[in-house]
């Protein structure tokens, strides 16, 4: 069973970084509404061997292709097109060996059109295999008109002012580019499929490179992240780096987006930063296959993508605050085949509750509802004290206690606390550099032995408005 006393101070962790008010009620109201309601959820995606219980999420490992940038391969083409020319290439050499590099990258994928095969051999001069690379062909090409054979000299200067020549073949590097450019890049990532409380608080992380509405620090619909942390649907899935292994909430998000599951049905909304299609077939298919997978039938799935056909298996809750993205024609729904077609529209969000009392937030650009008293908890000593009297340093609320002010430079102190007496003999608190500053003319003064028992200090004018006593400078 999962550790409620864990999620609970995770969430208290979200509230500290983002200066929101709370207290454990108000914290706990949202937690048991949340498992009430993703219980049946749970119940499915811990089925899978994937399933991370301490994460409350499947992971994924996977890697995406990311397309070739037509840019890059005409530069490199064209860097080529100056080799050949450097080589010596020209008339009719240089405008055949042209018109094979084109149509060997006309298509700017990493296996030319077949129908360009034939021209390549024409005017390259050489025999090119149906699905064969592109880059295999350009190296083919490049070898039989010499261009490997070039050599050039290359004037080093060492760091004592001496002069170095070497020769070199510049085709390898030259080559290297051009090849590299017609290849997709294959990008490791791991996707995460999460229902934990602080995934949906932080689905807009304001760590990102990007934004969205529902961040807490400043979007317009914050409470949209309790309305979707409450509902019996919902779950976010969302993309990171390949080595992050744990506390998936914690870390920014490559891609975000909401999915959402109900009785043979799941609702793909849009995907953020941008709504790329390629990413959401991807995404799709991986979510498909694990709620397949959860319910122990095969993985097909009817896909529905207009906004007329996907409307009426979707409902968004009475005063619920998200954004519906998926009202707004980013939605695509996939229906499980195999299911009783019996279909009841799922209920998308719920109402939003204040962190700090529990009671329901009326706005949706609100991330607490303003009428109950602004209250925090200490990140030290667990102690609720009012927001207004708290101080917040490194990123987390603290009480005056465990934070105090020093008394010389006012600043919180958020390092080692000092006791030091001041003039009138009252106790203080000193940050370090404002103690060392103190006690430095102590450890200089010859009667520093007797300053207490005579309380010298009150007189002393090396001390300015603080002194420790003897017994703690000796």
């Amino acid at each position: 069973m999962m550790d409620k006393e864990l999620l609970k101070h995770q969430f208290y962790d979200v509230m500290h970084k983002y200066k929101i008010p709370f207290t454990e009620k108000g914290v706990m109201e949202n937690l048991e509404g949340w498992w009430y309601s993703k219980k049946t959820l749970y119940s499915l995606l811990s089925k899978h061997p994937n399933w991370d219980e301490r994460s409350l999420a499947l992971v994924f490992r996977f890697s995406e292709e990311r397309e070739l940038d037509h840019n890059i391969v005409d530069e490199a083409k064209f860097e080529m097109m100056e080799l050949a020319r450097e080589c010596g290439l020209s008339g009719d050499a240089l405008d055949n060996f042209d018109i094979a590099l084109d149509c060997a990258t006309a298509s700017y994928s990493r296996v030319p059109d077949s129908e360009m095969l034939p021209r390549i051999e024409q005017y390259g001069g050489i025999t090119c295999a149906p699905g064969q690379k592109a880059s295999r062909i350009i190296n083919k090409l490049c070898l039989h008109f010499g261009l490997d054979k070039f050599t050039k000299e290359k004037v080093e200067q060492d760091a004592d002012g001496g002069v170095t020549v070497k020769t070199i073949c510049p085709y390898n590097a030259v080559f290297a580019r051009l090849a590299d450019s017609l290849n997709p890049v294959r990008i490791p990532k791991t996707g995460v499929l999460s229902i934990h409380p602080c995934d949906f608080l932080e689905m807009s992380n304001k760590d990102d490179t990007w934004r969205s509405c529902h961040c807490l620090d400043d979007g317009g619909y914050r409470a949209g992240c309790y309305s979707y942390m409450g509902d019996a649907v919902s779950m976010i899935f969302f993309t990171v780096d390949e080595d992050i292994t744990s506390d998936y909430h914690k870390v920014p998000r490559i891609t975000r987006e909401i999915f959402c599951y109900h009785e043979g049905v799941l609702l793909q909304s849009r995907l953020y930063p941008s709504d790329d299609a390629t990413q959401r077939d991807l995404y799709r298919d991986l979510v498909q296959r694990a709620v397949a997978e959860c319910l122990g039938m095969p993985n097909l799935w009817t896909v529905k993508n207009k906004s007329d056909d996907t409307r009426q298996y979707l409902i968004t809750a009475d005063d619920a605050h998200h954004y519906p993205d998926y009202e707004c024609g980013y939605a695509i729904v996939s229906l499980l085949k195999g299911w009783p077609q019996n279909y009841t529209p799922m209920t998308i969000g719920s109402l939003s509750l204040c962190p700090c009392c529990g009671d329901t937030i009326d706005y949706s650009h609100d991330a607490s509802c303003h009428r109950c008293e602004r209250k925090v908890v200490c990140k030290e000593c667990g102690q609720e004290v009012p927001m207004a009297s708290s101080h917040h340093v490194d990123g987390a609320f603290y009480c005056k206690t465990c934070r105090p002010t020093c008394a010389k430079c006012k600043s919180v102190i958020s390092g080692a606390v000092h006791t030091a007496i001041n003039h009138a003999g009252d106790p203080v608190h000193l940050c370090e550099s404002c103690y060392e500053e103190s006690v430095a003319p102590c450890r200089e003064c010859s009667i520093h032995s007797l300053c207490g028992s005579l309380a010298a200090i009150r007189f002393c004018p090396w001390t300015e408005l603080m002194a420790t006593t003897a017994r703690q400078v000796v």
